[in-house]
């Protein structure tokens, strides 16, 4: 196990992780709210295209750090008024996860995963568990749950549909010139040659998969 987990978190993997964090913390502390039915609940925000990115190139796992350190420092550095909530963080580990689970289907082209990945995201962060969380914590003694997803879904479609557009333009040419090669593709570091290592080439086979 411990050998699988430095295998894993090489110092390049780890280092675009902080990279992505770094970006994710940015999209939230500049996220631009939108005061809707009585509430500041609908907010322009690229932090889904920072956390589909990093599922995308770096693994669900890494994704889902991204997505989970983005939203709380994200929020330590501009909350904005409002009480942490976990379930908004909840959300945001999921857009990093889902999107890097999509991407391991094979025989699928890459837009296609984006489309996926961002409709499962549409469906099980927005309408799920981050409106949820926003409406347990600030809206539930004003309207029921399902009044409220109805007035975010509007906006909320246009925001996704900006940040599906922009993921789309992103992926090609991170993936050609930035995770050329499929460098986090074995979720791995390269195996070492089989004159160097003394042996056969497969002696690195397992755990072949991004985490």
């Amino acid at each position: 196990m411990g050998y699988r987990f430095k295998r894993y978190f090489t110092v390049r993997r780890i280092a675009y992780t902080a990279l992505f964090a770094a970006l994710a913390v940015i999209a939230n502390s500049f996220t631009v709210y939108l005061p809707f039915m009585g509430a500041s609940s609908n907010a322009v925000s690229f932090n889904y295209l920072v956390c589909a990115l990093a599922g995308i190139f770096l693994g669900p796992v890494c994704g889902g750090i991204v997505g989970g350190v983005g939203d709380i420092l994200g929020w330590l550095i501009n909350s904005s008024g409002g009480a942490f909530n976990v379930f908004i963080t909840l959300g945001s580990v999921l857009l990093g996860v889902i999107p890097g689970l999509v991407h391991k289907i094979p025989k699928l082209p890459p837009v296609v995963k984006i489309l996926i990945a961002y409709a499962i995201v549409f469906v099980v962060c927005m309408c799920g568990v981050n409106t949820f969380g926003i409406w347990f914590y600030y809206i539930r003694g004003a309207k029921t749950y399902f009044v409220y997803l109805l007035g975010r879904i509007a906006t909320q479609s246009i925001i996704m549909a900006i940040n599906i557009v922009l993921t789309c333009l992103t992926y090609y040419p991170l993936a050609k010139y930035v995770f050329k090669d499929g460098m986090f593709a074995a979720g791995r570091a390269p195996a070492p040659s089989a004159k160097a290592a003394g042996g056969s080439d497969h002696s690195a086979a397992d755990g072949d998969k991004n985490i």
